[in-house]
């Protein structure tokens, strides 16, 4: 039955004895706080009463009782139970009682007898008292009989002792007295409310849980199941009914949660074998004041896993990805590299547009992605375009979005652009200087506007973004060629950071060369030739100009990283001519300069300076002719005769 949180709390007391009429008279003090039944039960037949009733519609909170019958209750009931305690003020004025009615008076208690009595003989002076303490109805029979047998009028004790005493032709007063048991409701109603809080909480998290797909286990500081959710039925096959109250681990040992608990360390992500299936578990304490008091138990189907990886994938597109690089992991001790480092930190603290200049290679995107996570918004998106990727028209549409109907072939519904998709986050325009003049206009505004206009749209959306952006391209000779705008510019170009070429701080080849080798020869199973390997190239790395920066590094390594692979159990035997094979480039006499002038060159000499460059610039056909001072038509004419 579901809690009702309006309803006041329910209070059961147990007694067959004298008891019950004091509590039957103070039962109606509390009815504006609590309904408290009164059952005249003991023993078994309280319990069993017990059992029926809170199985039956109408949930109890809190058990009253005294005694055997409350101790037993207390072992066995499943609700707390409020024991009628007494005190120093019963005892006194019970005896007080039983002095004005016989002068040999024996106090019959269940399990102790009354502490401190000698310091009350003065008060009791010319009373001579007796006292015996039961565990079992035959127990208390059996001391009321003595008693009586020697010749003691009054015996003072809990219902059932009164009882006997009365059997027995003895007068009797009974131990607890009305305030003792209007003391004990009122202990109830307390017990009641916080178990009406927990079981709120609990049928709260339960509700929760329930909608839930994968398996949950909530258990208590004794590993006993609390609750489970429909995924953990049908992972044990087994209803809820006949899981609560059982220990997990006999249950099901393989997810046994004994060792969280004793540990209070969580267990996070581990695969688990259970009957055929191969699961992901993960075990989390739970803790109260500092105080582990339970634990809960999570379980995925793997396949489940794999399948939801897949769709994210397919989902979150390469261009959605997180900023995975740090400052820190930019390796290189030279002056340029660390100057590189030192105004990342000291631009990563603001909100300013930074634009990264660098040759193709040098690592512009590493900065980016480590100016984004060093700054406020690390938490944030990270989205990256490369801007030269994409023909004019689809660019416009990544960039800024666009509404249903905006053109044919525009997905139902629209999308958002890049901007919208890094909103709160950072968005990195990669090789900006490629960014058709047509489209510069719209890019300035976004800048000065903070503001997205998707295509076929007249309704501006606010965007929080920061921007970073990076070319290899010298900007200020496209502005003066009008293939740059210069306000453009002067927007981008707020903090500006030039990562400079592998050949103008070749301290940095050896500490670079390492970090990637180690890396590839990881990838490739041969980690443990790294020092051999290394020795060998090193020299020869540090000579060339790499024209192709960390790129053409991070390639040569890579070749470097198979050929040792295969000979991972000698390292020693790779010949200079293997090497040689694999690594040609390193080997070639050093080429003319890059800048070199197309007309100045004849024949085949030609050809290769063409080749070398359009390598330099990734097949970038415009760009190769840029830094040759020639035409894309005579490029393509000279390639096609050579």
């Amino acid at each position: 039955m579901p809690f009702r949180s309006d309803r006041k709390p329910i209070i059961w007391a147990f007694s067959a004895s004298r008891l019950r009429k004091v509590l039957e008279t103070a039962a109606p003090l509390y009815a504006d706080r609590a309904e408290v039944r009164v059952f005249d039960r003991s023993f078994e037949d309280a319990l069993e009463t017990a059992r029926l009733l809170t199985q039956a519609e109408e949930r109890v909170d809190a058990f009253v009782a005294a005694g055997s019958n409350g101790t037993y209750l207390r072992d066995h009931a499943p609700v707390p139970v409020a024991l009628v305690d007494v005190s120093t003020a019963d005892a006194l004025q019970a005896l007080g009682l039983a002095r004005t009615l016989g002068r040999r008076v024996g106090v019959v208690n269940f399990r102790q007898v009354l502490p401190g009595l000698d310091r009350w003989r003065d008060l009791l002076r010319g009373v001579q008292i007796d006292q015996r303490t039961y565990l079992t109805p035959e127990d208390a029979r059996a001391a009321v009989a003595d008693l009586a047998a020697r010749g003691f009028e009054v015996v003072v004790g809990p219902g059932p002792a009164c009882e006997l005493a009365e059997a027995a032709g003895l007068k009797s007063v009974l131990l607890y007295s009305f305030e003792c048991v209007c003391e004990t409701i009122e202990r109830a109603i307390e017990m009641a409310q916080v178990v009406r809080a927990e079981r709120e909480r609990r049928e709260q998290l339960a509700s929760v849980i329930a909608h839930v797909d994968e398996a949950v286990v909530g258990v208590d500081a004794n590993e006993r199941i609390a609750v489970v959710n429909p995924g953990t039925e049908r992972l044990l096959g087994r209803k809820s009914a006949d899981l609560i109250g059982k220990r997990l681990s006999s249950v099901a040992p393989e997810l046994g949660l004994a060792r969280v608990l004793e540990t209070g360390a969580p267990e996070l992500r581990s695969f688990q074998k259970l009957g055929g299936r191969s699961l992901v578990v993960s075990r989390i304490p739970v803790r109260h004041d500092g105080v582990v008091t339970g634990a809960v138990l999570t379980c995925q189907d793997s396949r489940t896993l794999l399948r939801v990886d897949r769709d994210l994938r397919s989902e979150l597109r390469p261009r959605r990805f997180i900023a995975r690089y740090e400052l820190a992991g930019i390796v290189g001790g030279s002056a340029a590299i660390r100057t590189v480092r030192t105004l990342a930190g000291r631009y990563a603290a603001t909100e300013g547009t930074v634009l990264i200049t660098g040759e193709s290679g040098t690592g512009k995107e590493m900065v980016a992605q480590g100016i984004h996570n060093a700054s406020r918004r690390r938490d944030r998106p990270f989205v990256a375009i490369n801007c030269a990727a994409f023909p004019e028209a689809l660019l416009e549409s990544e960039l800024f979005g666009y509404e249903e109907g905006a053109f044919t072939g525009s997905r139902r519904g629209g999308r958002a652009g890049l901007f919208e998709a890094a909103h709160t986050g950072t968005i990195f325009l990669d090789e900006v200087g490629d960014v058709p003049v047509t489209l510069q206009t719209r890019l300035l505004r976004v800048l000065q506007e903070r503001q997205v206009l998707r295509l076929g749209s007249n309704d501006p959306t606010p965007v929080d973004v920061r921007v970073l952006a990076a070319t290899n391209r010298d900007l200020k000779r496209e502005i003066g060629r009008g293939a740059f705008r210069e306000d453009l510019y002067y927007r981008l170009a707020i903090l500006p950071i030039l990562v400079p070429p592998l050949r103008a701080r070749r301290e940095d080849v050896a500490p670079i060369a390492q970090a990637l080798l180690r890396d590839a020869l990881a990838r490739h199973g041969a980690p443990d030739v790294l020092p051999v390997a290394l020795g060998l190239v090193l020299p020869w790395l540090e000579r060339y100009a790499w024209p192709g920066n960390v790129r053409e590094l991070e390639n040569v390594l890579e070749r470097v990283a198979i050929l040792y692979s295969h000979h991972a159990s000698d390292p020693e035997e790779v010949a200079a001519e293997e090497l040689r094979a694999v690594l040609p480039e390193l080997f070639q006499p050093p080429a003319a300069p890059a800048d070199a002038d197309l007309r100045s060159a004849r024949g085949a000499e030609e050809v290769a300076v063409i080749r070398r460059v359009l390598g330099e610039c990734g097949g970038n056909v415009g760009e190769a002719a840029r830094r040759l001072g020639v035409g894309r038509s005579t490029l393509y004419r000279k390639l096609r005769t050579a």
